[in-house]
């Protein structure tokens, strides 16, 4: 009797841990990498919805580079007030700020850099890739052929993409 009454407290120790993590679960540990600051929740909230805010600490851009991703990030659906989004590109303009924009080649890119540096939904960066690994892009306007891909997003971000 004793055995099974240790063992029903096991069982009822497991269901309530699991309950507790449930409610209140452990952030993503990308999160992690995203230092404390002013504007980190607004960033979390607002970035998260879409891809894994963890990408930002492998991007260095300018303060203006910063303010085209978001800009790019909120025409593509990223919800936030006006006082969160500006909140968001001092947080990522003050932890992540390089010298200048760093470009993407977009023949050699990753899908998680098209998507969240020149702003293309998976599906566009997906056709992307496809595309250029049959016919590798010499100048921006080869991306016009792209099937699937809105041009009118290559032409915003051409200062932040080279076809090396």
């Amino acid at each position: 009797m004793k055995h099974v009454s240790v063992a029903l407290l096991g069982l009822i120790l497991v269901v309530a841990v699991r309950a507790t993590a449930q409610q209140n679960p452990r952030p993503p540990q990308s999160l992690d990498m995203l230092p404390p600051g002013p504007g980190r929740d607004a960033t979390i909230k607002v970035c998260s919805g879409c891809h894994n805010v963890g990408i930002v600490a492998s991007l260095r851009l300018t303060r203006d580079g910063w303010a085209g991703v978001v800009k790019d990030m909120v025409k593509e659906g990223a919800t936030g007030t006006d006082q969160e989004i500006a909140q968001v590109i001092e947080y990522l303009s003050a932890n992540f700020l390089g010298e200048s924009p760093r470009p993407i080649n977009v023949n050699t890119a990753p899908a998680i850099d098209l998507e969240s540096v020149i702003g293309l939904l998976r599906s566009e960066a997906r056709a992307l890739i496809n595309y250029r690994e049959k016919t590798p892009c010499k100048a921006i306007e080869d991306l016009k052929k792209v099937p699937g891909l809105d041009f009118k997003k290559i032409e915003a971000a051409r200062d932040r993409i080279v076809c090396l």
